[in-house]
């Protein structure tokens, strides 16, 4: 395991926050020089305040347009050693069926959740493997969820749907790449303190949120994943969340915010 990141070159989507704010900051103190992409350059700007080496580059990421443009921003210093991609969102409308038809996942919610969490990943995929491949390899890193390995998950229909549709791509796409010498790794973390939160469609209370994952140890996950030389997939789960189904109690935590039907 090699944790000396000095003069590699790093890009961290979904970097203006969360997870992705943090796993940036994790790699700018081990001598990364870092690139954090987002869709907004004020969130970015906020992540390259904590380090000179971070340098915030926008990008939409189910853009394959706008990924062109930030690549090459990138390129002029070399080309990427690392992709960690964490961007990602989730809606409060995520059900499929409900007696509130607010709640109920619409034709445009289902378009950007499967445009920016599941192309999102490919477009990134294709961007960076090519000048990874040519300049003899590199490591992916993708944020995934549990939403998209067991049955036990609240995140919603569309997010769901899109996780697993992610978890798919990366198993089959992990040894074609590897034939590029490209190391690819899923993260799948379960309930984490993320902006992600403040979009469900009830917010969970201030124990819970500490209950669950922070976003500095998704950071250290994400760092502690990319040192490895080889291709990992980790869960990682609050102690409180159980995984492959729900137990016949669910845990405290859980039973709160919920809202699956009215009360």
């Amino acid at each position: 395991m090699n944790t000396d990141w000095t003069d590699k070159i790093v890009i961290v989507t979904g970097g203006g926050g969360g997870m992705g704010k943090a796993a940036a900051e994790r790699f700018a103190k081990a001598g990364a020089k870092t690139f954090v992409f987002g869709r907004t350059l004020e969130s970015l700007q906020e992540a390259a305040a904590l380090s000179d080496n971070i340098i915030p580059v926008t990008c939409d990421v189910a853009d394959t347009t706008s990924i062109s443009a930030a690549l090459e921003t990138v390129l002029e210093s070399g080309a990427p050693d690392l992709l960690i991609h964490t961007a990602g969102i989730n809606t409060a409308d995520r059900f499929m069926a409900h007696e509130d038809p607010s709640r109920i996942a619409g034709e445009e919610t289902w378009k950007k959740m499967l445009d920016i969490n599941v192309l999102g990943v490919v477009n990134m995929i294709q961007a960076v493997s090519k000048p990874m491949a040519e300049n003899g390899g590199g490591k992916i890193v993708v944020v995934s969820s549990t939403a998209g390995h067991g049955f036990d998950s609240f995140a919603g229909i569309p997010y769901t749907a899109g996780k697993w549709a992610v978890h798919g791509l990366l198993f089959t796409a992990r040894p074609q790449l590897a034939k590029q010498g490209i190391v690819l790794s899923e993260y799948a973390p379960g309930e984490a303190n993320t902006p992600l939160v403040d979009q469900r469609p009830v917010l969970p209370v201030e124990k819970h949120r500490k209950a669950m994952i922070q976003c500095e140890d998704c950071g250290d996950t994400l760092f502690f994943m990319a040192s490895q030389a080889h291709s990992m997939s980790v869960i990682q789960l609050p102690t409180y969340q159980p995984f492959g189904g729900m137990p016949p109690e669910i845990p405290a935590p859980w039973l709160e915010g919920l809202a699956i039907g009215p009360k």
